[in-house]
């Protein structure tokens, strides 16, 4: 962001009135701090090392599980905390002048997915999302929906429930772990569809192993069909820059506490515009049928403000560094740890390889040692946190068992951090 787009966003946070005045400093206290990140000329470890700085971690402390929730970075921890304070301040009003802000952030959310604002709701995360959409949309008893194998239950809860109480099917399409290419998803769904068959709905991104699935041709798949096409976005954003228009779904949900880096309490909702008449709104207040668009699924009335406010500042930190250098950076992490991983004996890999079907997610486990244990070394001995993922009940649907630790490499994580990780897997498989 340069000094120009710096003062026009300073500029346009100034609201009526003198109560204002105190979110203009925050935003400019925000704005100062983001031009601490380091220039773009370098890609080196010395760049990311800066960046790093700009996150609260005590020393020594490697943070992998960004799968779960990220590390909100500094600059939007210190202006969340201002937005609290005006809150404490004068709650009625500065919770006015807070709420003020929601269409421009709104503006703002849409145009980093490639949406119109007329097609985007802020909701409170992916789960909200994921239960508006198998709630508001038509559907009678025999109707069949197609989720994948590997969906958070945020997506396969709120469709198991509607089929107990409509009496649509739901079916889990297999799909391999890993897949071998991102044609096999694509032909697993189509072999999949019956005539009954209404919505398909997958994860950009799954949460156990990290693949991503090819969005694009599965929506032209789904729209050739005559079907409805739906798309889990919680672990895209953030992770790889989403152009909504370009993937062409028909919505897709998100939440903004994972690779964004955001504050939990808000997530994003999107339905294309000719599509939202089809889809009801589940929570309505006041004058909710007066808006004719995206606005109307996120009508919750009194919502803290702050953390709302400090979605904004989320999304300027991420392009302060830029979209593309934050996917390469990841890529390159992951791809790295994958590959290495793959030479230690004993270890199995959950996650390809391949960059159409991965990214910064990896699971993977050693023969003979449980997942608890693995997880636990890494903490012990490294002082890293990352994720276990057991078969079983939390992933009943999983077919082919994954057991192991899921470990999650984003920009503030390094290649040191890597080499750890890589470290921990020789000994235990020793």
């Amino acid at each position: 962001m340069d000094e120009e787009q710096m003062v026009i966003s300073r500029r346009s946070l100034i609201g009526p009135g003198l109560l204002a005045s105190g979110l203009a400093g925050a935003k400019t206290a925000f704005a100062q701090s983001l031009k601490k990140l380091p220039g773009h000329e370098k890609e080196d470890g010395a760049y990311w090392q800066k960046v790093r700085k700009q996150f609260l971690f005590e020393p020594g402390f490697s943070y992998m599980n960004t799968g779960t929730v990220g590390a909100t970075p500094g600059p939007v921890y210190h202006a969340l905390v201002r937005y609290w304070r005006l809150m404490a301040e004068n709650p009625n009003e500065n919770s006015a002048v807070l709420q003020g802000r929601m269409e421009a952030i709104r503006e703002k959310a849409a145009q980093f997915i490639g949406a119109t604002a007329a097609e985007v709701a802020i909701t409170r995360n992916a789960t909200e999302g994921n239960n508006l959409l198998a709630k508001g949309v038509d559907l009678k008893a025999g109707d069949e929906v197609l989720i994948g194998y590997l969906e958070h239950d945020s997506n396969r809860q709120p469709w198991l429930l509607r089929a107990k109480r409509d009496g649509i099917k739901v079916t889990e399409v297999p799909v391999g772990t890993p897949p071998k290419n991102p044609e096999e998803i694509l032909n697993a769904f189509n072999d999949a569809i019956t005539p009954r068959t209404r919505i398909l709905t997958i994860a950009q991104c799954d949460t156990v192993t990290g693949t991503f699935a090819p969005i694009r041709e599965l929506g032209k798949l789904a729209h050739d069909k005559g079907l409805l096409f739906f798309v889990d976005g919680a672990q895209a954003i953030g992770q790889v820059p989403v152009n909504l228009r370009e993937l062409g779904v028909d919505a897709w949900i998100t939440t903004s506490h994972k690779w964004l880096a955001s504050p939990a309490g808000t997530g994003l909702m999107y339905i294309r515009r000719d599509l939202q008449d089809r889809i009801w709104p589940n929570i309505v207040t006041e004058n909710w049928w007066s808006f004719t668009d995206a606005r109307r699924y996120d009508r919750l009335s009194r919502r803290p403000w702050p953390v709302l406010a400090a979605l904004e500042d989320s999304l300027d930190f991420q392009l302060a560094i830029g979209k593309p250098r934050i996917e390469s950076r990841i890529r390159a992490l992951g791809s790295y740890l994958r590959a290495q991983a793959a030479d230690i004996p004993r270890v199995r890999l959950y996650t390809s390889n391949d960059p159409r079907l991965s990214g910064a997610l990896t699971s993977l486990s050693i023969d003979g040692v449980p997942p608890l244990r693995l997880r636990e070394y890494l903490r012990q001995k490294f002082d890293m946190y990352v994720a276990d993922r057991a078969k079983g009940v939390k992933y009943p649907a999983d077919p082919h068992g994954v057991d192991g630790i899921r470990i999650s490499t984003h920009y503030y994580n390094s290649f040191e951090q890597v080499e750890k990780v890589l470290q921990a897997l020789r000994d235990m498989a020793a």
